[in-house]
């Protein structure tokens, strides 16, 4: 249950009581099984507590926080109780005493997972043989809380990325399989959620490369398919957010920020634009599966998605989607999406080159203002072979802008920068192919060089496998580390220089 901390970053603890009687809070909730009755007395907290002598009778606490610790009555007649945490073995503790006391601790668990558990508390039924009964109670339950460390947001200053006061300057890669994973599917073919092992691997070997920032689209696309997050128009199932849950987590556990797009131009199978519009009974020539036939190669498909930019109902979907996901509590850190440092940034999408830049301004403004998102915005319109000037550059809520390259640009690149820093926004590289390492180079030495430029994400870092292979993208740009082939180390190597030069100033 323990993640590891983020190093050298001092984490203060804040304490919640909760009384055995409420009044409770999504933070913190009691359930009593039948046999559990309320006893009053100037000792108790609140002065009453729970108590019982039913055998098998439980008391099941709910909390978010990184510790717990119950408190309640130990006397003569009080006999054995049972304790788990989240569904785990029980422990077993006597609580007899040869006088009464109240407001004893009975029971503590520490060093767990941040985000939300669960406690019970069991009448076992049985007492050691000094004791003439076997009541056991409970009147309170405290809860630590590890905060999201201060100045962990990264916020911007003009054209500048800023954290803690600093300039922050990154490399990093694209990890888009995090949420729904479409590399490893089913019997039936359908895309799988990544395991907890897959996405520690690929988070725990950017941290190594020397990454800082990660971007990763299935963590804020997710709709259209039956392990989604909104499967069919207006029905949500937050189940579908277990490894976005989880990895969301990880990442800030590890000191990686993450930019997420919130949909995509391409028919790939977490769904996109298309999947609005064609709820909303716009033709689609191409199924979600499917990126045969789409907006960029195909008339009469751009005419059909356009309405996804127009359509004040399908708009209104969209807004009621990034809603749900932006207000999801993540259980691992007790958070809601919008309020997580973790997050650098919403993207407005993946290149969705056809966004008009009115659009992209009014969701800028819902997420920021309607939502009261804390973190940036990303102008999704970035692309390959698309200029910032096609980017909604001059909108007063969008923070970033960018670019995409197959193959690397530098000299499109450095213009593009040029053009976002006169108009006070960040310019960062979104995706680039590392396939050629003399071109990463020069690419990631133009990094270093223009300030303007605040970082460059690779395509596209894979993870291994539980048997230690690596996860097959046939793409042609899976990048393992540690790598599989001589050219991937020349490229690991020429990153993790690169990152070292970008963290020291």
């Amino acid at each position: 249950m323990l993640l590891v901390g983020i190093p050298g970053v001092a984490q203060a603890i804040t304490t919640t009581t909760f009384d055995d009687a409420g009044p409770w809070n999504s933070a913190g909730t009691v359930s009593y099984s039948a046999g559990w009755l309320t006893s009053t007395g100037s000792g108790k907290y609140s002065g009453a507590d729970h108590y019982s002598n039913t055998a098998g009778a439980a008391a099941t606490m709910t909390f978010r926080g990184t510790a717990v610790r119950l408190y309640g009555a130990v006397a003569p007649w009080h006999g054995m109780a049972a304790f788990s945490v989240d569904g785990g073995s029980e422990k077993v503790v006597d609580l007899y005493s040869a006088s009464r006391a109240d407001q004893r601790l009975l029971f503590q668990a520490a060093g767990l997972t941040p985000g939300t558990h669960s406690i019970r508390e069991r009448v076992v039924g049985s007492a050691n043989p000094s004791s003439t009964g076997t009541v056991v109670t409970l009147d309170r339950f405290d809860v630590d809380v590890v905060p999201p460390a201060a100045g962990s947001l990264v916020t911007r200053a003009g054209s500048r990325l800023v954290m803690a006061g600093k300039p922050f300057r990154f490399t990093g890669a694209n990890l888009y399989w995090l949420g729904l994973d479409d590399n490893i599917r089913d019997s039936a073919g359908a895309p799988t959620y990544p395991t907890k092992f897959r996405i520690d691997n690929a988070l725990q070997a950017a941290a190594a490369a020397g990454m800082t920032v990660i971007r990763s689209h299935t963590l804020g696309i997710s709709v259209g398919c039956a392990r989604c997050l909104e499967p069919s128009l207006g029905v949500f199932q937050d189940s579908a957010l277990a490894s976005a849950d989880y990895a969301i987590a990880r990442a800030g556990q590890l000191g990686l920020k993450i930019i997420i797009p919130l949909t995509d131009q391409w028919h790939f199978y977490h769904g996109g634009e298309s999947t609005f519009t064609g709820w909303r009974g716009y033709p689609n020539a191409a199924g979600s599966d499917s990126n045969q036939i789409n907006a960029a190669n195909n008339a009469t498909q751009r005419a059909s998605e356009a309405h996804f930019y127009s359509d004040p109902v399908v708009i209104g979907d969209f807004k009621a989607y990034i809603t749900h996901l932006l207000n999801h509590v993540n259980p691992y850190t007790g958070l809601k999406y919008k309020d997580d440092p973790a997050v650098l940034a919403w993207e407005t999408g993946n290149e969705i080159w056809t966004a008009n830049t009115s659009w992209t301004g009014d969701i800028a403004h819902f997420i920021k203002h309607d939502l009261g998102a804390t973190q940036l915005v990303a102008d999704g319109t970035a692309a390959d072979g698309m200029h910032v000037a096609n980017a909604a550059i001059n909108a007063a809520d969008v923070d970033i802008v960018g670019g995409h390259f197959y193959p690397v640009d530098t000299s499109w690149a450095s213009a593009d920068a040029a053009a976002a820093a006169a108009a006070g926004k960040v310019y960062l590289i979104g995706e680039y192919a590392w396939t050629d390492p003399v071109a990463t180079e020069q690419l990631l030495t133009l990094v270093d060089s223009t300030p303007a430029i605040a970082g460059a994400l690779l395509w596209t870092l894979m993870p291994f496998q539980e048997d230690g292979s690596p996860e097959i993208h046939g793409d042609g740009y899976a990048f393992y580390n540690p790598p599989t082939n001589s050219t991937m180390s020349t490229v690991l190597d020429t990153v993790k220089r690169h990152a070292a030069i970008l963290q020291g100033g």
